[in-house]
């Protein structure tokens, strides 16, 4: 169910990119003339009014064919006024940057979901917290002599609530030597007992011990207005989501984690969890997640997947969106310029002379691609969930 719902997410966010593009460019009145999933031999087509729409051979994405996006293509005459390049420069960024937004949308509905129908862990700068439940008990410690077990949950110290691991040792620190009142739940019923705390010194500070250790993560749920508040606040945010995806990114292509990575391509090297992941990888961690339980990981999977993508689409980069876009702002400014000399302000980039630095980027782009696939295949990533 994970992976059909991976592969249906996976799916549905590529015809919807393209539906970004298809329908802002009909809203500005400019002409559609295909809708495709896929690339490669047409398998089925069908016109629906000036637009085919069709399914091809190869599954690996979609694409919309707007008369004009090339300036040098042939155009019936009465076709251009509604193509693409005569279109006002606003109208035409829309339509470039309305594919990449689609996914931004679908990862803020999959974040909503996550937080409204799932527990998910208490984050705190982006790492997990630890619960209030105690996984160990020191032995001959002040907790265990107080006889404190695995499995309880410290709810309060001192009349101090305390709802993760970390408040109860923040607490526990500030009484070194004290008497406090612990109050813990155990098998659904509460219960208060008096504790000495031992004292201890830590960098010359003198600190309380009471001999108790977590390992469990700390889990919350939300009703349904706060997961909607919880989408543009906190730590599950999508514009938080976003930093640290742009952040991860950025950090992926730094030459010591290129490195790291590739070597990871030899089945017999451990693998990390810092390295970039292809679709392949994704998949195996979706199905890995639904396997122990997390489903509600496997939404926030997917909700970062779509950040990932829209971002890499927004790259200034031929043949993104991003690259067409920045085509865009040059011949904006460069045209701006011409209109205050009083000079022609229709110059335009010319496609033939990018086309040495779209070829470089997809070969690029293709290898990284297919150096991920292979290191998942042969060092699954799925091998790190458990």
């Amino acid at each position: 169910m994970a992976l059909a719902l991976f592969i249906g997410v996976i799916v549905g966010s590529i015809m919807v990119h393209e539906a970004g593009h298809f329908f802002t460019a009909r809203w500005f009145g400019m002409k559609a003339e295909r809708f495709f999933f896929g690339f490669g031999p047409t398998l089925w087509s069908v016109h629906r009014g000036e637009t085919e729409y069709g399914v091809k051979a190869i599954p690996a994405g979609g694409f919309v064919k707007i008369a004009g996006m090339n300036r040098y293509e042939d155009l019936d005459p009465g076709d251009e006024p509604r193509a693409f390049f005569s279109r006002p420069a606003w109208q035409r960024a829309i339509v470039l940057v309305a594919g990449s937004f689609t996914h931004f949308v679908l990862a803020a509905v999959l974040l909503f979901v996550a937080m409204a129908f799932f527990e998910l862990p208490r984050l705190v700068e982006g790492g997990p917290v630890r619960s209030n439940e105690v996984g160990e008990v020191v032995d001959d410690s002040p907790a265990a002599e107080a006889g404190l077990r695995p499995g309880d949950r410290v709810v309060a110290i001192d009349g101090i609530a305390i709802d993760t691991f970390e408040t109860m040792r923040e607490a526990v620190a500030a009484r070194p030597g004290e008497q406090v009142e612990l109050t813990f739940e155990r098998v659904g019923s509460t219960r208060t007992v008096p504790v000495t705390l031992d004292a201890r010194e830590i960098d010359g500070t003198q600190v309380g011990f009471i001999g108790v250790a977590s390992d469990q993560i700390a889990f919350e749920e939300r009703s349904l207005g706060e997961a909607f508040t919880g989408l543009w606040v906190g730590e599950y945010s999508l514009q938080t989501q976003t930093a640290r995806s742009i952040a991860g990114i950025a950090q992926i292509f730094r030459p010591e984690s290129l490195a790291t990575w590739l070597q990871q391509a030899d089945s017999d090297t451990p693998r990390t969890a810092d390295g970039p992941v292809s679709l392949v990888g994704a998949g195996q961690a979706a199905s890995a997640l639904a396997r122990v339980g997390a489903f509600s990981s496997v939404i926030l999977l997917l909700a970062q997947l779509q950040i990932v993508i829209g971002t890499l689409n927004l790259l200034p980069l031929p043949p993104f969106d991003g690259g067409h876009l920045a085509v865009l702002s040059v011949e904006s400014a460069v045209n701006a310029v011409r209109r205050r000399q009083g000079t022609d302000s229709d110059w335009q980039v010319d496609p033939r002379a990018l086309m040495p630095l779209t070829l470089a980027v997809l070969l690029l782009f293709g290898l990284f691609a297919l150096t991920a696939i292979y290191v998942d295949i042969v060092n699954p990533i799925s091998e790190l969930i458990q």
